[in-house]
Formats: structure tokens, C-alpha cells, sequence
């Protein structure tokens, strides 16, 4: 019996000391990044007044060579047909590194005052005639 309860307390002392954990001391830093950000509107003077340095704040904190996704989508809901063209869904994806921030925004900017040119020049096309 005495065998039996050393044998129990041993085996128990044992299992007690394997499941210990020791809590490291110090802070715990854990790293995020924002790796994407994404617009989505249903009026292109939404996408052509858009305040660009909304972007630059959500990268701020991200590591230069972290690699990021800037996306930005038209939907057109209008049942309006105002000319033979007409401009539907579009959307404009870039994927670069953090550091090229101020690149792909200028880029994108430059795409969507294009789009919104196109389609006011359309209007006056259906105007005049």
C-alpha cells in the first residue's frame, strides 16, 4: 500500500510539473499592418472628391516593405440610359509596397479624373444633340 502511495504521489508531482508554464516577463509586442483598403461608391464625384491623405493615415503605421492593396469600385445604379455609352461598374485595384504610397495614390487619382472627364464629355455629346 505504502508502495502503491509513493508510486501515486510521484507519478502526480511528475504530471504537476510537466503542465507548469512559466509567463516570460516583459511586454508581449505583437505586430499589426493594414494591408488593404477599399472604396466603394455609387457616384464618381464621391471617388474624384475623395480625400486622399484618408489613405496615407491608414499606412502610416506599416512597415515600408509591407505590401498593400489599394482598391476603389464604381457601382452605377442609375436605370437613367442619358446616351448610347454609358458608364457601368469599374473598379481599380493597385498592389504595391507601403513606401509607394503617395505613387499609387496619384496614379489611382489620375485614373478616376479620367473616367469622371469621359463621362461629363459623354453628357455634353447628349446635350448638344
Amino acid at each position: 500500500m505504502k508502495t502503491k502511495n509513493i508510486s501515486f504521489s510521484i507519478i502526480f508531482f511528475m504530471a504537476l510539473a510537466s503542465c507548469i508554464q512559466f509567463e516570460k516577463e516583459g511586454l508581449i509586442e505583437s505586430e499589426t499592418a493594414v494591408t488593404a483598403f477599399k472604396v466603394k461608391a455609387e457616384n464618381l464625384d464621391e471617388l474624384k472628391n475623395f480625400d486622399w491623405q484618408t489613405v496615407k493615415e491608414m499606412f502610416k503605421e506599416n512597415d515600408e516593405d509591407q505590401e498593400i492593396t489599394l482598391e476603389f469600385e464604381f457601382v452605377n445604379n442609375s436605370q437613367i440610359v442619358t446616351s448610347k455609352k454609358r458608364l457601368d461598374n469599374f473598379t481599380f485595384k493597385l498592389t504595391g509596397k507601403t513606401s509607394h504610397i503617395d505613387n499609387m495614390t496619384s496614379k489611382l487619382k489620375r485614373m478616376i479624373d479620367k473616367i469622371a472627364d469621359i463621362e461629363v464629355e459623354e453628357v455634353q455629346i447628349t446635350i448638344k444633340v
